[in-house]
């Protein structure tokens, strides 16, 4: 008997040693791969629709988006972007906006595939005034200040990226593109993908 629990006590501790063995050897694979874990630097686009009654938005929007992890992205964007609208519904009198800014942007992923962004920009933004009943031109140029805010859809990992998202202009200021010719914060549609342009490999230890 006295025999027997020695025996065992004598597996007991060869398997105490071979799963410590095995766990530190798991554990040294992973850290491996965190090193070499590749954090690229991607490179996309994005469409903007949007507008209300009386009125129609197209942009382009590229970017330049990095994953610090799985829950955080973040960004620079540029903005190209185009406008036209009636003052009224019926009218002769139409605006049109063309508009260049530059902006950044974090995405929190909270949960996978659905994302909450946050984005403050720039926008210069020349427009003209066309009276065709009378033939009266008009232009301008301004520029303000947004903070654009919303959720969105997508995945996002070292292949690339790819999204679709609902915002509003948080500022909601007069000369905001994304308000000219309306009383109320218009929904900013986009919909972008991405590709890794820059992959860099982390050395292992």
């Amino acid at each position: 008997m006295i025999r027997s629990n020695k025996l065992l006590s004598a597996l007991l501790i060869l398997s105490i040693i071979i799963i410590s063995h095995s766990t530190q050897a798991q554990n040294i694979v992973q850290t491996s791969k965190i090193f070499k874990e590749e954090k690229p630097i991607l490179f996309g686009g994005g469409l903007l629709l949007g507008g209300g009654n009386n009125s129609f938005q197209l942009g382009l929007n590229p970017e330049l988006l990095k994953s610090y992890n799985k829950y955080i992205d973040a960004g620079i964007i540029a903005n190209i972007y185009y406008s036209s609208f009636n003052m009224s519904f019926g009218s002769n009198e139409k605006i049109k906006n063309f508009q260049l800014g530059a902006g950044v942007f974090t995405r929190v992923w909270p949960v996978e595939q659905f994302f909450i962004q946050i984005q403050p920009e720039y926008n210069r933004t020349w427009t003209s005034a066309n009276n065709y009943s009378n033939g009266e031109r008009a232009s301008t140029s301004f520029g303000a200040t947004s903070i654009l805010g919303g959720i969105g859809y997508g995945k996002h990992n070292a292949d690339g990226m790819s999204y679709f998202s609902v915002m509003i202009d948080l500022l909601n200021a007069d000369q905001s593109p994304y308000k000219i010719g309306q009383s109320r914060p218009q929904p900013i549609i986009r919909a972008g993908a991405g590709f890794p342009i820059f992959r860099k490999k982390k050395k292992a230890d």
